[in-house]
């Protein structure tokens, strides 16, 4: 790696590389400095660029198969991957030819490829880009993935979630103030997304927008706002976010009123968290600390489990790429004793929400039913909003809810949930 470059196309394909090379994330690649020396809008190009790259992997490789006797080196593959997408989905390609050049010219391994990047490059962006269109956009999940999935949904469903994970995800948002919906959508040209959401149009550069420096709103999927939206009215509830970062349920809960405790391990991503708080002129008692480590006891606790996110490859498809499975099992033993832990700090009549990201039952619907095996002092609660809310195919026969990204009436689809809401019987005198 080398994080002095300030090129942003240099930047993006030095990314692709530790991704598909060494199975990095892009979250842990930022936090190693590789975005440092870029502006904000530089860094939102780099992001849309690698992620749009990933997305499309298997279209890119089909075109370039035509130009390509053998396979070049990883390093060069990406350039023409990266530097293909970008010409087909409308950049400028004399600027996009003559940095993929200068990259490859950059190193001496691939110096030598320089001739053929720029030959293979120019032949596209004059005549044949418009294949693009034509090679087919979906890119399969991989198998370590796929087999559990079509196991879960069946064949069909798993086919409609590729769809969706090919295209770039708009972005939702959730005001502070829900009763201000219309208005703020005819000034942020959106639309309305299950009553509370605003779904926006891409390419806007989100703090550029009216309203986000005035903290009237804030960036998050429609799908994780309906954690919290469910609960309504919090005024005078004391409630514990465990795993709280980066926020946006957090900044949920304090606007319905709760007496709002964060928790966190991380010291970064609750800064980030902080920020947020004081943008939106919103409060909660941020603490920096291991979840087992808190023993008050809280009317709710919110637990958004860490997980293996497969709900959000549609917004990060790197993530397909720098797993392979192999860490589930630790994943699904940690949500395990974190929900055990958060039965033993919830009041009499409380409730537990229990979230994750994941399109996995393992982490979801087969978590619950362990833990009510093994407890019998909670119960799954359907709460009185969610007919309301929510479409009834989302509600399974338990009442816990299912959201998976192709489930959605909405054609730019969500990411996937299993949401849980449990509530502690009272003791009996």
């Amino acid at each position: 790696m080398n994080p002095s470059r300030s090129k942003p196309r240099f930047v993006a394909i030095d990314i692709l590389n530790e991704i598909l090379g060494n199975q990095k994330s892009f979250r842990e690649l930022r936090a190693l400095g590789m975005l440092k020396n870029l502006q904000p809008n530089e860094k939102a190009f780099v992001q849309r660029l690698v992620m749009d790259t990933l997305r499309n992997l298997e279209r890119s490789d089909k075109l370039l198969k035509k130009y390509l006797k053998k396979d070049p080196k990883l390093r060069v593959k990406n350039t023409l991957r990266l530097s293909l997408t970008e010409l087909a989905t409308g950049g400028a390609s004399h600027a996009i030819v003559n940095e993929a050049v200068n990259y490859t010219a950059s190193n001496k391994r691939s110096r030598p490829m320089k001739g053929l990047v720029n030959a293979v490059l120019r032949q596209l962006s004059s005549s044949e880009i418009e294949e693009w269109n034509n090679v087919g956009n979906i890119s399969r999940l991989p198998k370590w993935l796929r087999g559990p999935l079509i196991s879960a949904y069946g064949k069909n469903t798993v086919i409609e979630i590729e769809k969706i994970q090919s295209f770039t995800p708009p972005v939702d948002i959730t005001l502070k103030d829900p009763r201000k919906i219309t208005g703020w959508a005819k000034e942020l040209d959106g639309r309305i997304v299950f009553q509370e959401s605003i779904r926006l149009k891409s390419g806007k550069q989100i703090s550029a927008l009216p309203g986000f420096k005035e903290g009237d709103w804030w960036v998050q999927d429609a799908a994780a706002s309906i954690p919290i939206r469910l609960l309504g009215n919090l005024s005078g509830k004391r409630v514990l976010d465990l795993c709280a970062a980066p926020g946006a349920k957090t900044l949920q809960l304090a606007s319905l009123g709760a007496d709002v405790t964060s928790v966190d391990i991380s010291s970064s991503r609750l800064q980030l968290l902080r920020e947020n708080l004081e943008r939106c002129g919103l409060s909660a008692n941020i603490i920096e600390s291991d979840a087992f480590n808190i023993t008050d006891k809280f009317d709710i606790v919110l637990l958004d489990a860490p997980c293996s996110a497969t709900g959000t490859i549609r917004r990060h498809p790197d993530l397909v790429y720098c797993k392979d499975g192999s860490d589930f099992f630790e994943l699904m033993e940690i949500q395990a004793r974190l929900l055990d832990h958060a039965s033993s700090i919830v009041e009499d009549n409380g409730l537990v929400i229990y979230v994750t990201c994941s399109l996995l039952p393992d982490e979801g619907e087969c978590q619950i039913e362990k833990f009510l095996e093994r407890n019998d002092q909670f119960v799954i609660k359907k709460l009185k909003k969610i007919d309301q809310t929510i479409p009834k195919a989302w509600v399974l026969n338990s009442g816990d809810i299912r959201i998976v990204p192709a489930s959605s009436i909405e054609k730019d689809g969500l990411d996937g949930f299993y949401i849980c809401y449990l509530q502690k019987k009272p003791n009996k005198p």
